[in-house]
């Protein structure tokens, strides 16, 4: 089986308004190719991290309190098979939050109001993701349509899977499908 990235989650509470960022916004460097196949195979925390970062309150302003922002970043690392200890979770923040304030022009580090962060090893635990990769099985060749796994159980006939790891994927929209999918199953069956 093969699984997706692990997220490395911030989740932000900054005062001031950020003029530097729009609803969604994502910072890259120039080797995107080369990142990729290397981060989520790693042992180690990327050294010049990729991350996308959301901030909800420019399209909705009552996601945060009045002059402020709700900044979400993520960052795909390494799942828990690869790099078992995250004991760098608060160096991998701190870079990324001073990357992002030196490239939006912004001093966001001491403008935190309120701070949550979670790494791949707070995923499992938390939401019992598996070794934390984030949504669950990859859509590779092998892992799609019908090589996924079903959503109804073989040996058991009155259990049923919903969610991204069976059919039809992952992703919200595709796991809202997977709930429809399992409820007419049911009741066909029932």
């Amino acid at each position: 089986m093969e699984w997706t990235l692990a997220p490395f989650t911030v989740y932000l509470g900054v005062k001031g308004k950020i003029d530097g960022l729009s609803h969604h916004n994502y910072f890259l460097g120039d080797n995107f190719k080369e990142y990729a196949d290397k981060i989520f195979k790693s042992s180690v925390s990327p050294e010049k991290a990729y991350y996308y970062v959301n901030v909800s309150s420019k399209s909705d302003p009552d996601c945060a309190p009045e002059g402020c922002e709700n900044v979400f970043i993520l960052c795909p690392v390494p799942d828990l098979r690869f790099k078992k200890s995250w004991e760098d979770t608060e160096a991998l923040t701190e870079y990324i939050i001073d990357d992002l304030g030196k490239r939006i022009g912004y001093d966001i580090k001491n403008n935190i109001m309120t701070k949550v962060v979670l790494n791949p090893t707070q995923w499992e635990q938390n939401l019992n993701l598996y070794k934390g990769s984030g949504l669950d099985l990859a859509h590779g060749l092998k892992q799609v349509g019908a090589f996924r796994p079903a959503n109804k159980d073989e040996e058991f006939k009155n259990l049923y899977y919903v969610g991204a790891s069976t059919t039809p994927g992952t992703g919200l929209p595709i796991v809202v499908i997977s709930s429809r999918l399992v409820t007419e199953r049911i009741l066909k069956d029932a």
